[in-house]
């Protein structure tokens, strides 16, 4: 498959598509609701403003937190000034959004009003505000119990400068990137990503006018332009130079990526490509089958996390293996690699959340994938998406040679929040009558 073909049919599975009209819908009923209440207009639309991934067009599907800004009544600043001013008028958000919507969860949360939709999974954060004379936004703060100024059209219309200025290149590089955070649990922010690919198109003009045909060398110089980024609290984001905090390292899984982008450029041409190309980007990536695939043996029973829940990946989970064998110590699988140790057939392994920024509750997902010769032979490459052993837990057994791997996904409130994985690679076969994989 040329290397067009996959970016465009990559680009064109990104799209939000139809959600784009629920989302529309949800946003005016809450605008209805609020122009009911504080302009007492009927079926009044107006005064709002989408702001966020969905408001600069970078949004990808499975998009789940959308934010909004409703724009007060200037007239009425003056009731909301004092220090409990902030928390007054989110309640009264709050109250009237929960009349709209009886059944729905709505609170209160420091800057915003949540409201979660659990017909489709959309949570949006509707953030009155009084918008100023140079067009930002004074936004309520309860914990700062004040009101702060943000800048989101300046965001706005930076993103669109750039995505002039680069043939829509950065708009569609921003969107893959957030097909790279979601397929590889990577905790970045929206505005984080945008404000780095912004910056990206700003030291290179490389790729202004790039076709697809060259969207695997804009991969390549992207990711080895992120994986040399320095460790920092904080970015100044695209347009408003104001403060964007970084949640968590994002280097080590670029560098990942780059080497990735460096294998699939290699095997250009080939249907390895495409899979490499899929570790970068996720399950949106089309495969092309060859000619030995097409008459293989074995049951393709691999299943993907992203055909059961939306994936918008905002948390950050750590996964490690505890390998036992009897007459011998516990060891954990990532420090046994980090030491050039072989992990051996006929070992118990037990696969646990080392670490979860997630509150719960949650539920936790699993990916057992077989790979390699050896599982193909016995058909036996799994990778169904199943539940836990044990609470927390996921108990397997190695039993035969190959490049096995888990992956582990966090499910809040109906969306795959956090991911991670962890290579397995088992280096022979037990000679013992296989009863688990």
């Amino acid at each position: 498959m040329k290397t067009s073909e996959i970016f465009e049919t990559l680009l064109k599975n990104l799209k939000v598509g139809e959600t784009a009209t629920t989302v529309a819908s949800r946003r005016d009923e809450i605008t209805k609701a609020l122009n009911k209440d504080f302009r007492d207009k009927d079926g009044c639309t107006d005064y709002k403003l989408m702001v966020g991934s969905f408001g600069r067009h970078t949004a990808i599907k499975g998009v789940s937190d959308l934010d909004m800004i409703f724009i007060l009544p200037p007239g009425i600043r003056s009731s909301y000034d004092g220090d409990t001013g902030p928390r007054t008028i989110l309640e009264r958000v709050r109250d009237d959004l929960k009349a709209r919507y009886k059944n729905t969860e709505i609170r209160v949360d420091q800057c915003v009003v949540r409201v979660r939709f659990t017909s489709n999974a959309f949570k949006f954060e509707v953030q009155p505000a009084f918008e100023n004379a140079d067009g930002s936004f004074d936004y309520p703060d309860t914990k700062a119990e004040g009101w702060k100024v943000t800048k989101p059209r300046e965001e706005i219309a930076a993103t669109k400068e750039c995505k002039d200025r680069t043939s829509t290149n950065m708009r569609h590089l921003a969107r893959m990137a957030r097909a790279w955070k979601n397929a590889n649990g990577v905790n970045m922010g929206g505005l984080l990503i945008d404000t780095l690919v912004y910056n990206f198109f700003d030291q290179t003009n490389d790729y202004d006018a790039a076709g697809t045909g060259s969207f695997d060398l804009m991969a390549r110089d992207f990711f080895a332009f992120l994986k040399d980024q320095p460790e920092q609290e904080y970015y100044l984001a695209l347009g408003s130079q104001q403060r964007v905090h970084v949640k968590a390292k994002f280097q080590p899984k670029a560098k990942k990526a780059y080497n990735r982008c460096l294998e699939a450029i290699a095997d250009e041409g080939k249907t390895s490509a495409n899979k490499k190309w899929r570790e970068v980007f996720g399950t949106s990536v089309p495969l092309a089958k060859s000619a030995s695939e097409s008459s293989r043996s074995f049951k393709d029973t691999e299943e993907f996390i992203e055909d059961e829940f939306p994936v918008d990946v905002s948390e950050t989970v750590s996964i490690d293996c505890e390998v036992t064998q009897a007459g011998w110590r516990p060891t954990w699988l990532r420090t046994m690699r980090r030491g050039g140790i072989l992990l051996k057939a006929d070992k118990s392994l037990r696969f646990v959340v080392t670490s979860c920024s997630v509150g719960e509750p949650y539920t936790l997902k699993w990916k057992v994938l077989n790979r390699g010769p050896e599982a193909e032979r016995r058909d036996m490459i799994r990778g169904q998406i199943v539940n836990s052993s044990k609470r927390g837990a996921r108990i397997e057994h190695s039993d035969f040679k190959g490049e096995h791997v888990v992956e582990c996904y966090v499910v809040k409130d109906g969306v795959v929040v956090a991911r991670d994985r962890i290579d397995v690679p088992v280096s022979n076969t037990s000679l013992k009558t296989p009863n688990v994989s």
